[in-house]
């Protein structure tokens, strides 16, 4: 039956690439604005790094959840979950750790300091109130400091505009589902508004795997809240807030010998992020400023039989950044940032308390860009200098060219640069941690191509791409403490087609192959496939209803079964999904969509439970 599913995988890319070769016309009738490659929106034609945008139509037709549903099918990004709903979802771009990815909401970071390498748990992210998704890919601490290693996924919220409007939803379905959300927003000349909440619970599966035997149901439930405001005294002056809660309570397995397995183990979560910025523009709007703050708060409390263990962090960021039009062909692009971010924790088991004491660290960063556009030519180049409290000085750099063939519709584009991420407080100062320990450094190159045909209807690329991972920080079993362990390669190639050949028909297709090695052993880096392919297709039946299809092929790959220490393979799997909603109204939709068409039994983590074939509907109602 696999072979059938790969089959129908190859024969629908096929198509998609003959309808892609009947044309030769060239010429992008429209094009995606982007804001993270630069910090600054330009055309994406522009931009010569790779940059992927999941736009809220995009959103709509998968139905999509949380940020991990919305992810699934990016080229370059690999992504985990360890369970059901709720579960630690983690995402992996171009062989890149899951770690070594930053995470922002409108520009302010997610990233949790508290977390032993510092990354974030995709899962809890809601769609709800999201204008679209830029998922940027390779070495981007030029732009962004740490955590940037493997690219920059930026969360860009709906602003409002207009009348005031606004939306309701309600959906429910299997494993005792239920999410609702509602949002209201507007805005005029003087200023805007868009305020949201959302709710989601689901009696969920088993986290530790049931065909290991395990059947309790491990639930979660979730409550956010958002808002964004903004204020526009006049055309040289605006400012802008930002303010989102989320509280989360998810129940997790625990371990035995090694293995995932039954337990009453629970999680209660908080995050706070507060954020804002005020613009001014000079120089009859050549001269933008852009001064900004921000203060996230992520707490969270474990509850376990072994015991009930506490984690809190905070971060503050302010930042200065400066566009400048110099002549008509060069963006000067520059800023100041000053970060501060503090951690504790409190670990029980068993009786035994390991207690990570309050530790603090600060980073000082200047950054200088330029973006030079000249007819079919565009490049960006940058440098970035940090000062890190406890590791000193680091310097980073980045250049991004793209040529524009005149009259063809075709592209050629690339980027190379480098990154480095900071240790955690964790794995600088805890009882397993070691401040002697060097940040981890990457160097990254990709190049590609990139063709427009029938008037932009269709878009087709590739591109290859290649980085190397220095120092890299993982836990030492033999010296029982974090430690710079050593090196890994990651390269590959990726290739998508995005087709609107009729009105009614909007197909995306793409696949990425990646290989990766850990130069010190020799063996694959845990948990990357070797090769991944997506494919969505929607269709408009009617003026009223609307249908998508989609499938994801994962090819197998390595995971670490810790009960022996070795290493072993998990199996490639298949995903199929059905959705449609029918407009009963102008203002009233009826949805519903089937996840895991097929019942594919598969795991993401080894030892870990994935849902079965699920079916949710709901209704949603704007005004």
């Amino acid at each position: 039956m696999r072979k059938q599913y790969v089959g129908m995988v190859a024969g629908i890319f096929l198509a998609a690439g003959w309808a892609a070769g009947q044309t030769n016309t060239a010429g992008s009738a429209s094009a995606p604005i982007v804001v993270t490659a630069t910090r600054v929106e330009v055309p994406a034609a522009v931009v010569g790094s790779s940059v992927t945008v999941v736009d809220a139509e995009q959103l709509q037709a998968r139905q999509s959840v949380s940020i991990l549903d919305a992810l699934r099918g990016v080229p370059g990004v690999d992504l985990t979950q360890s369970g059901g709903r709720g579960s630690i979802g983690a995402g992996y771009i171009r062989g890149s750790q899951s770690e070594q990815v930053l995470v922002l909401v409108d520009g302010v970071e997610l990233n949790d300091p508290v977390k032993p390498g510092r990354g974030v748990d995709l899962s809890t992210i809601p769609v709800e109130n999201i204008e679209r998704i830029e998922v940027l890919r390779g070495p981007q601490s030029t732009l962004y400091g740490a955590d940037a290693i493997g690219g920059v996924v930026n969360i860009i919220t709906r602003k409002g505009q207009g009348p005031v409007s606004g939306g309701a939803k309600v959906e429910g379905g299997s494993f005792h589902t239920w999410n609702e959300s509602l949002e209201v927003r507007g805005g005029d000349r003087r200023g805007h508004f868009a305020v949201g909440a959302s709710r989601q619970d689901s009696e969920g599966i088993s986290s530790a795997s049931e065909k290991s035997g395990n059947t309790e149901k491990d639930g979660y439930d979730s409550t956010e809240l958002s808002g964004r405001f903004g204020w526009t005294p006049s055309t040289e002056f605006d400012a802008e807030g930002l303010v989102r809660w989320t509280r989360s309570n998810s129940d997790y397995d625990g371990f035995l010998d090694g293995r995932p397995v039954d337990s009453d183990d629970h999680a209660e979560s908080d995050r706070l992020l507060v954020g804002g910025n005020g613009r001014m523009n000079l120089l009859d709007g050549r001269w933008k400023q852009r001064l900004g703050g921000a203060i996230v708060d992520h707490q969270r409390d474990d509850f376990s039989s072994l015991g009930a263990s506490s984690f809190d962090s905070q971060l503050r960021k302010v930042d200065w950044q400066n566009d400048l039009r110099i002549g008509e062909v060069n963006l000067l692009t520059a800023g100041l940032e000053y970060e501060e971010e503090a951690a504790e924790s409190v670990y029980e088991a068993a009786g035994y308390i390991d207690r990570f004491d309050r530790h603090i660290a600060r980073n000082k960063a200047a950054y200088v860009q330029d973006h030079f556009t000249a007819g079919p030519v565009s490049a960006v180049a940058g440098v970035r200098v940090d000062d890190h409290s406890a590791f000193g000085s680091e310097a980073t750099w980045r250049v991004a060219p793209v040529y524009a063939v005149p009259g063809t519709g075709t592209r050629i584009k690339g980027s190379c640069g480098t990154g480095f991420k900071a240790p955690s407080l964790f794995q600088l100062y805890s009882a397993y941690g070691s401040p002697d320990l060097d940040p981890e450094a990457s160097l990254g190159w990709d190049a590609g191509v990139e063709q427009d045909l029938m008037e932009g209807r269709i878009t087709a690329g590739a591109t290859f791409f290649r980085n190397k991972f220095k120092d890299m920080i993982d836990y030492d079993f033999a010296l029982s403490r974090y430690a710079n362990v050593g090196e890994a390669e990651a390269q590959g190639m990726e290739v998508f087609v995005a087709a609107r050949p009729v009105d009614d028909l909007t197909l995306r297709a793409s696949y990425t192959y990646t290989e990766t090695e850990n130069k010190e052993t020799g063996t694959v880096l845990e948990r990357r496939p070797r090769n991944k392919a997506s494919l969505d297709a929607t269709y408009a039946f009617t003026a009223k209803a609307r249908g998508t299809a989609s499938l994801l092929y994962t090819g197998d790959r390595k995971d670490i079964d810790y009960a022996a220490y070795e290493t072993l393979t998990l199996d490639s799997y298949v995903l199929a999904g059905l959705r449609a909603e029918y407009d009963v109204r102008e203002n009233l939709t009826v949805f519903g969509r089937v996840e895991n068409l097929f019942d594919e039994e598969y795991e993401e983590v080894f030892g870990y439970g994935t849902p079965g074939r699920a079916a949710y509907g709901g209704v949603k109602m704007t005004f």
